[in-house]
């Protein structure tokens, strides 16, 4: 699938993208954001709208 924008989907629909990719194609958070085209920053300050964090140990976001 291609996302032109993933940033500006609702944090909850980014959050399943990402928890998708983080375990079927992405090592890790970094690699996620290359293949998303938006800075780890901007994923990490989007997920924590919705009170999710990147845990390294299970490369998914997880709840607080």
């Amino acid at each position: 699938m291609e996302l032109n924008h993933p940033e500006r989907l609702e944090p909850h629909i980014l959050l399943g993208i990402a928890n998708e990719r983080l375990r079927h194609d992405c090592k890790n958070l970094q690699q996620l954001s290359d293949d998303l085209d938006v800075p780890v920053k901007q994923l990490e300050r989007l997920m924590k709208q919705i009170h999710y964090h990147y845990r390294l140990k299970n490369n998914q976001f997880t709840h607080d």
